[in-house]
């Protein structure tokens, strides 16, 4: 068979007719040339922990700190953003290890401050509280205080009580060291589940544990997806105080630093209205006064009464992080094809 090749003339014309439009695509690509090269990258990083934060379901994405999450990556054009999926436990061993690492839902404590650098706080939220079974309230009945908060301590050191808990998760210095006095004592059951509050109430109902701790708003938005509505009761710890402060982290590196020097003057615009708004669409109505004092007396101003809100841009920033892309100069660049990364 003989083959037929073309004139040294043809080839070079044939290669120049093919290289010059790949040249011109290629000048025009969003590719990562130059300075884009050198964009730092923020790492995102989400607990399935509803309603704070929501990775799966129908309302996926739309936890109230995503919602802060949205806001904040808007406001911070000059990184890259994506976003991975983890339980604390895996948050909390890569922020000691990656640069630039960051979670909107973090309470401040001196432990983590020796590895996590913190942004000013983005709202006054209710502490977490105790949950007991309703069917059990007689058994604790003598441990609640007039003013209607559970003495946790009093029932674990006098009834033998035992609380089970998250592991990893502060909840609040306070109850923080309840628990850890509690741990000497081996009367705390810790979890390690990726759907905590079910675990948790699991541990209530097989009888492992008298007291669950959890926000009051977990609580809520568990019973209102369960026909269990009846089944538990919610109560303030007595001593807990009547707030805690959530915070943006991020790792306590230089670029974490940086991260949160540019994040504070958003924090700053947004708090009074979208990230207190975002905060307040999950707790009931009859406590928005409540929120609203707190929220004066941790930051001095009043919040803003307006809805919650989420703009297309909030929306394309959430669809493009949750199915695996990358978020940049407002626009979304190709990445993981369906799901952000799951870290184990």
């Amino acid at each position: 068979m003989t083959r037929i090749r073309p004139a040294p003339s043809r080839l070079r014309k044939t290669l120049r007719s093919a290289l010059v439009p790949l040249l011109v695509a290629l000048a025009g690509a969003p590719a990562h040339a130059s300075g884009d090269a050198d964009v730092p990258t923020i790492e995102w990083y989400m607990i399935d922990l509803p309603p704070i934060q929501m990775a799966s379901g129908p309302l996926r994405g739309k936890g109230y700190t995503d919602v802060i999450r949205w806001r904040l990556i808007d406001a911070l054009p000059g990184y890259r953003h994506v976003l991975r999926i983890a339980n604390v436990q895996r948050i909390l061993a890569d922020i000691k290890t990656k640069p630039n690492v960051c979670n909107p839902a973090f309470l401040r404590t001196p432990e983590r401050e020796q590895f996590m650098v913190y942004a000013d706080p983005l709202h006054a939220q209710f502490p977490n509280g105790a949950v007991i079974q309703r069917q059990r309230r007689e058994e604790v009945q003598r441990f609640v205080t007039p003013e209607g908060s559970l003495a946790v301590d009093e029932l674990i050191e006098q009834a033998q009580g035992t609380v089970t808990v998250q592991s990893g998760r502060s909840y609040g210095v306070v109850l923080d060291g309840l628990i850890e006095k509690a741990r000497t004592q081996n009367r705390v059951v810790t979890l390690t589940s990726n759907r905590p509050i079910e675990s948790k109430l699991g541990m209530l109902q097989k009888r492992r544990a008298e007291v669950a701790l959890m926000y009051p708003y977990e609580l809520s938005y568990h019973l209102a997806n369960t026909p269990d509505h009846d089944a538990y009761d919610f109560f303030p710890v007595e001593g807990n105080g009547t707030y805690t402060l959530n915070h943006l982290a991020c790792s306590r590196s230089p670029l974490g630093e940086r991260i949160i020097a540019d994040a504070n003057p958003v924090i700053a615009a947004e708090r009074d209205g979208h990230f207190s708004a975002a905060y307040r669409a999950w707790i009931p109505e009859s406590i928005h006064g409540l929120h609203a004092a707190h929220h004066l007396h941790a930051f001095g101003t009043q919040v803003q009464p307006q809805d919650l809100v989420i703009s297309e841009t909030d929306q394309a920033i959430a669809t493009c992080l949750m199915d695996g892309g990358t978020w940049y100069r407002k626009r979304c660049e190709a990445g993981l094809p369906g799901q952000p990364r799951q870290e184990d």
